[in-house]
């Protein structure tokens, strides 16, 4: 197919369709002519990219949907940085809103200093690591970055776990568990996230309460854990790559210990986390001695 035709099938111009070439998201035929010969599946990726463009996302944006094997969920995650920037641009709209009826520069000035400051820590995460890494650690951590940077040492922390999180190696998940992972990941939401984590924090809150409800079902994981059928599937090897990951990375004796300096919120969690654990251990060992 000429690009003429190409042209009238998607809308686009011969220009954005040479500068949609140059950027590798397509690559036509050249024929001994010298002409470009556009397949289905060439014009198939310019309807794509046209509407994409329509929605307002850049050629990286685009380029992460139309490479990416799930495109929902690189939509997804585009969609969640842009409500970010939305309310950031509208919150600014106000401000100059104030500044033509006159309101003082000092005061826009200083409502600006404080817009800035509330940005919490998890935005600020999510708008430096774009996409899956970003969502990660603001849906993990989330619920304690929910907080702006206010001191000069949270300040330095951040920027601290900033260089961590870009320069650590990531974990090399083989393609027959990374499949898992992505099927696990497509199948829980924020909202699932959040109740998980909610349901871990009230556990930690009451762990007596939360062993008299539970201890039956408890005995019966940890018994499961120590089966071939656990220890041979996708699950157990998994946790064994995170667990490796872990203590070769500097995540445990390095990240852990930031996370807990930048927040109070998360310091409380992780206190709360360990006397749970250890109390676990002293119920186990009496129920085994027992």
């Amino acid at each position: 197919m000429q690009v003429s035709e190409v042209c009238k099938q998607t809308g686009l111009t011969k220009k954005a369709i040479e500068y949609y070439q140059s950027k590798g998201l397509i690559s036509p035929k050249v024929s001994d002519n010298g002409y470009r010969e556009f397949s289905d599946s060439d014009v198939s990726r310019l309807q794509e990219i046209a509407l994409l463009r329509r929605l307002d996302l850049g050629t990286d944006e685009v380029r992460q949907v139309v490479e990416s094997s799930d495109k929902q969920h690189a939509l997804v995650l585009i969609k969640q940085a842009k409500e970010m920037q939305a309310k950031a641009k509208l919150a600014r709209l106000e401000l100059m809103d104030q500044l033509i009826d006159g309101v003082d520069v000092a005061d826009i000035q200083a409502s600006l200093n404080l817009l800035e400051q509330q940005c919490t820590i998890g935005q600020k995460l999510l708008a430096i690591f774009p996409g899956y890494y970003g969502k990660y650690l603001s849906l993990h951590f989330g619920q304690f970055l929910n907080e702006p940077l206010m001191t000069d040492e949270q300040k330095t922390l951040f920027s601290k776990i900033v260089k961590f999180l870009d320069d650590v190696e990531p974990i090399d998940v083989p393609a027959e568990l990374q499949s898992f992972l992505d099927d696990a990941d497509k199948q829980m939401d924020e909202e699932d996230i959040k109740e998980v984590s909610v349901n871990i924090q009230s556990a930690y809150a009451d762990f007596d309460a939360f062993w008299e409800n539970n201890k039956d079902s408890i005995a019966q994981y940890l018994d499961f854990k120590n089966t071939s059928e656990y220890q041979n599937s996708a699950m157990a090897q998994l946790m064994d790559l995170f667990r490796k990951f872990g203590e070769t990375s500097g995540y445990y004796d390095v990240f852990i210990p930031m996370m807990r300096k930048l927040s109070p919120s998360y310091d409380a969690y992780y206190r709360k986390m360990l006397e749970a654990n250890a109390k676990l251990m002293q119920k186990m060992s009496h129920a085994i001695s027992g």
